[in-house]
């Protein structure tokens, strides 16, 4: 059997749906793979194909194949699991047009239609990376950061670090390092090749952005064994580690106090075949609700802990019903395998649900305790009850939908690409106006998210090493606590660009 049929049947197993799953023909393509958006300020939406629905888009929104992101007066960033990432400006369309696995190599393919992308990307040796920007495609052989202005009559690809190959009608330009090509649609010839024009707001806001988040996710490495790109930043922003006994170092929220629970702040969306998957209204939400699983401590409150398989799942949750008839969630404990059977390990800290009558239904999250639990038991397959089927089909809570299919409402058409060599979106990354500089997020008082500028929310994590610990403060007796650690030197960083 070929290696990415069996790594597709592993990772369908692991969700719980290998009994629905038929192995794929030899010649077909995995299209399993998930990405991340990662950012979002302003006015930013989001659909899942081309006929659907525009909807207003959410940090954590995991993102598939054929979904589409749209910037009015906003911004947004998607993060990929080798850690590539996209940073869209302002006016800018693009399209998830391949998300694929072959054989274990990653395909990517995005499709800027107009407006200002820029992007770094680090392929494997055998993965292939591509971006359609207007009529030209860019394929950068390695380690390359560049931008891409989409016009209505032009486009240009300006390589800012690395190499690049960009087809350009019937011919292949190599675009070395500080140069930028430009095509017009109506021009006779391939275009031009030219120096970079100077660095504008929006490439320093790149910069800005970039540089703190991989400062950050190298910060998270000196904890964190993890073959995955995406999500680890956050972790050090928005929290910090402890050594719990028994499972190791583990990862806390700062900004969390007592009645807080994992998998509270959020809503279901239906995914397809993967099942409910869960988006957190909580910035860090990525990571420890797609990954490893959580445990309460007396000591510390709840705290992540991942686990040695780093496989996505929509969220690590056994889903319970009472005795009642009530469906709700419980966070999953790393002990537990997606197949949980009888009252899940961590059921003693409550059942979380939208409402008495099950998940199903619209409404605020609650928790319940007591007697409420009472005969409760994990639902090992979730199809076969009807309350279930009705969860997983429908989006819960979810942002409402802005338009209807068409053109997203606040986008303007594409500009006309302005006179001279090496053209560039005069506007890129302007937001009501101006051009606001990436501000990290800060520290903030424990136990309040505060919201910034650029739609950030919470502080950083200043951790550590692990060989020297980390502080605590200590949960109230009986109380669900974030746990919070103290902040300490910090570790990690650097930068890790060619």
């Amino acid at each position: 059997m070929p290696r990415r049929v069996q790594a597709l049947i592993a990772f369908l197993s692991l969700l719980g749906f290998v009994a629905a799953a038929p192995a794929a023909p030899a010649a077909e393509l995995s299209h399993a793979r998930i990405v991340r958006l990662s950012y979002v300020a302003g006015d930013v939406q989001s659909r899942t194909e081309e006929s659907a629905p525009w909807q207003k888009a959410v940090v954590n929104t995991p993102l598939r194949e054929g979904m589409w992101l749209a910037t009015g007066d906003g911004r947004a960033e998607i993060e990929f699991e080798s850690g590539a990432t996209a940073w869209m400006a302002s006016n800018t369309i693009m399209e998830l047009s391949q998300l694929a696995l072959d054989d274990g190599a990653k395909l990517t393919l995005l499709t800027v239609t107009q407006g200002t992308t820029t992007f770094y990307v680090q392929p494997g040796k055998l993965d292939s990376f591509a971006v359609q920007a207007g009529t030209l495609q860019v394929h950068p052989p390695g380690r390359a950061r560049f931008r891409v202005d989409v016009f209505d009559d032009g486009a240009s690809v300006s390589v800012l670090r690395g190499n690049a190959d960009v087809d350009s009608r019937d011919t292949t330009f190599h675009v070395n390092s500080k140069r930028t090509l430009a095509v017009r649609n109506d021009s006779v010839s391939d275009g031009t090749l030219a120096a970079n024009p100077h660095a504008d707001d929006w490439d320093r806001w790149v910069a800005d952005r970039d540089g703190a988040v991989d400062s950050a996710r190298r910060n998270t490495l000196n904890y964190l064994d993890a073959p995955i790109g995406y999500g680890l930043a956050d972790l050090s922003f928005y929290g910090g580690w402890v050594n719990l006994p028994g499972y190791g170092y583990g990862w806390q929220p700062y900004g969390v106090g007592a009645g807080w629970s994992p998998f509270y702040n959020g809503y279901w969306s239906n995914f397809g075949a993967f099942g409910p998957a869960w988006i957190s209204y909580e910035p860090w939400g990525w990571v420890p609700y797609h990954y490893g699983g959580w445990v309460f401590s007396p000591a510390y409150g709840w705290v992540w802990s991942p686990t040695r398989s780093f496989v996505w799942s929509p969220a690590t949750v056994a889903f319970v019903r009472t005795s009642t008839g009530a469906i709700g969630w419980v966070p999953r404990n790393p002990r537990e395998t997606a197949a949980v059977t009888g009252a899940p390990l961590n059921l003693s800290r409550g059942l979380i649900t939208n409402s008495l009558d099950g998940a199903a239904s619209r409404g605020s999250n609650l928790i319940l305790h007591g007697p409420a639990l009472s005969g409760a038991q994990a639902v090992t397959d979730f199809r076969s009850e009807p309350a279930m089927a009705r969860f997983a089909q429908q989006a819960q809570a979810a942002p409402p939908s802005v338009q209807a299919a068409g053109a997203p409402r606040g986008v303007s058409a594409a500009q006309r690409m302005p006179a001279g060599s090496a053209p560039r979106v005069a506007t890129a990354g302007m937001l009501g106006g101006s051009a606001p500089r990436y501000r990290a997020p800060s520290i903030f008082r424990p136990g309040h998210y505060s919201e910034q500028a650029g739609g950030g929310f919470g502080a950083p994590a200043m951790q550590s090493s692990p060989s020297s610990g980390a502080g605590s403060s200590r949960a109230s007796s009986g109380s669900v606590s974030g746990g919070r650690t103290g902040p300490v030197s910090s570790g990690g960083g650097g930068a890790r660009k060619p």
